[in-house]
């Protein structure tokens, strides 16, 4: 693995995880990430395998110290090579409080491209995870807790009156009142749709939101969108469908990526273009040459890894 990619790589991660990122850093990475298919692939591996730095800051590790942890380069290469192999390393004292393991470096259950799964937990509740997602799984006699790293989920909860059943997000945490229910955060935007019985969501702002059975609500950094009647192709995904009703293009290029490998580029003019269809998710390719025949786009590929979505 290439020195000079793993520094970049780790300083992005730590720098957009502190709590300390301008927005000019948010573009900056995004133009970085944009500019090499290599880039985009080590983030995305990033996003869902390492798990190392939120552990850091949840035992109140502040980004400049893991910053200046990861200082020197053996350091970085030894965290991010032994997380994306998937081996086990431990931690000075200097960083953590107590040494950390692969318990700590790695998601509980997680999802590759174009992969679904579907995970019974020990309470009889079970998580079917959508493409490219991570969650750790941390149950106790007080609570049951699942932290969504990143991706989208449904839950299908079993009944326990003594014990709260509770989704954690970067951004919000859901607080479930009834069986079923959808939970997506991708970069920043998020949803909940309530199948089955009313939800709790909570902001890190404090902001609170009771959402009914049967209905949906988008929310990012700057709070929530309006509340509306869940759309039909809501748990399309879990059948292996992508299902959309006069929704932008954007819409439709995100929720293609996670079955993607590679970089998947749409060009702003035409996000905004409407689309509906009922289209297989396991064959995104086939999807993108459909659109281009409906729509006025054009697709260009260079390796395989790395597709643009053009103005025809």
């Amino acid at each position: 693995m290439n020195d000079a990619l793993i520094d970049s790589a780790t300083r992005w991660y730590v720098l957009l995880h502190s709590g300390e990122a301008t927005a000019a850093d948010w573009q900056r990475y995004h133009h970085w990430r944009a500019a090499d298919p290599r880039h985009d692939a080590l983030c995305r591996q990033l996003e869902t395998r390492l798990g190392v730095f939120q552990v850091a800051q949840a035992q109140g590790v502040s980004g400049k110290v893991l910053q200046q942890a990861l200082d020197a380069p053996s350091s970085r290469r030894h965290v991010l090579q032994v997380a994306l192999a998937g081996a086990g390393v431990a931690m000075g004292a200097a960083l953590l409080s107590k040494p950390m393991g692969l318990a700590d470096l790695t998601a509980g259950v997680r999802t590759g491209t174009g992969e679904r799964r579907t995970v019974t937990l020990a309470d009889g509740s079970e998580l079917l995870l959508n493409a490219q997602s991570a969650a750790d799984i941390q149950f106790d006699p007080q609570r049951r807790l699942v932290r969504l790293r990143e991706g989208e989920l449904l839950a299908r909860v079993a009944s326990d009156r003594n014990r709260p059943f509770l989704i954690q997000t970067e951004q919000a945490q859901v607080r479930a009142y009834g069986n079923r229910f959808v939970l997506r955060e991708r970069q920043g935007q998020g949803q909940v749709v309530a199948l089955d019985g009313a939800l709790e969501i909570d902001r890190q702002s404090g902001e609170r939101l009771q959402l009914a059975a049967g209905h949906e609500v988008h929310f990012d950094r700057a709070g929530f969108g309006p509340v509306q009647v869940s759309s039909a192709g809501a748990t399309a995904w879990i059948d292996g469908f992508l299902q959309v009703r006069d929704r932008p293009l954007a819409e439709v290029i995100d929720a293609l990526r996670p079955y993607h490998t590679g970089v998947l580029r749409l060009d702003p003019s035409v996000a905004g273009l409407r689309v509906s269809g009922l289209y297989r998710l396991d064959n995104p390719q086939q999807i993108l040459d459909t659109l281009a025949r409906t729509l006025p786009i054009h697709i260009t590929r260079r390796t395989g890894l790395w597709v643009t979505v053009n103005a025809a």
